[in-house]
């Protein structure tokens, strides 16, 4: 690298003085970008202990006018309903380590029935996923015995109750050391860590050249170091400027998260005194777009 640097300044016409100076400039830029590669190789490789996790909670009869929600009887595996929800709770080990007999339990509120709650879709035997037999009505403990990196499992929930929203879920496990969080909220901390530099980095881009061209008097040294420095602020850019984009994608353009459709298995429902038979399925996408395409 050096070498190629003097045979370049060489070519310029810089004095020997001249040269050593953008050699050594030169040097220093590589030496610190070589250390900051390594110690972040170093942190990535580091053992990491971490699961994440996503959940929500939509209502079974949310798509349905308010003034017929009232003549409409629903009853789930023989049991009439009245404020049917349904929920899901996914957990995934996000780290690079596996994680050995993690706990979950979900906790229901009293005034809440817990219609179903059943593993969707079917872990893997090789993931241990067993019911505990500590649960009972409001409280359901699940162990996982064994999740491997990118392993997730996931939890669907058929609930009926005005407070059905207000279910929750704790993690525990007994080795501990294991960091828990939102799935997307630690991508978003560490995007936003890159937002500061990139900025500097485009700042002193644009503005320390030209100040450079200004400071130094002799014209063809002031185009080896004014040419340096932009390399030099161009690779940071570059280096912060996916995170960057990646956080304003989704603080300014992710727009509403389209509605997921869910289907409640029942066994019969009644609508103005009659009787069908058959799955119940709320998809608010359905009603979404008949809602924008009726005339107004």
């Amino acid at each position: 690298m050096s070498m190629i640097i003097t045979l370049a300044a060489g070519a310029s016409g810089l004095t020997d003085m001249q040269q050593k100076l953008i050699v050594g400039l030169a040097s220093a830029f590589v030496g610190v970008l070589g250390t900051l590669l390594a110690h972040f190789l170093k942190s990535r490789r580091e053992p990491r202990r971490k699961v994440s996790y996503d959940s929500a909670t939509e209502p079974g009869l949310g798509g349905i006018d308010p003034k017929l929600r009232d003549k409409l009887q629903i009853s789930y595996a023989g049991t009439h309903v009245e404020d049917l929800h349904s929920a899901h709770y996914r957990i995934v080990n996000s780290g690079n380590s596996v994680i050995k007999n993690q706990r979950v339990r979900f906790s229901i509120p009293d005034d809440v029935k817990l219609l179903e709650l059943i593993l969707a879709p079917e872990p893997e035997p090789e993931l241990k996923v067993r019911k505990s037999p500590e649960s009972s009505p409001s409280q359901i403990i699940y162990t996982i015995g064994q999740l491997e990196r990118g392993e997730e499992v996931s939890f669907g929930l058929v609930l009926d109750g005005k407070n059905a929203t207000q279910w929750k879920v704790k993690t525990s496990n007994e080795e501990g050391g294991v960091d828990v969080e939102k799935r997307g909220a630690q991508r978003n901390i560490e995007d936003r860590a890159h937002v500061v530099p990139f900025l500097t980095s485009v700042f002193l881009f644009l503005f320390v050249p030209p100040a450079i061209s200004g400071f130094v008097l002799d014209e063809t040294l002031s185009d080896a170091l004014t040419s340096l420095i932009r390399v030099a602020f161009l690779i940071f850019c570059i280096i912060h400027l996916l995170p960057t984009l990646r956080l304003v994608r989704e603080t300014f353009f992710s727009g509403d998260k389209a509605g997921r459709g869910h289907e409640i298995e029942g066994d019969a429902y009644i609508f103005n005194d009659s009787t069908f038979n058959g799955g119940v399925t709320w998809n608010p996408e359905a009603r979404q777009s008949r809602t924008e395409s009726a005339p107004r």
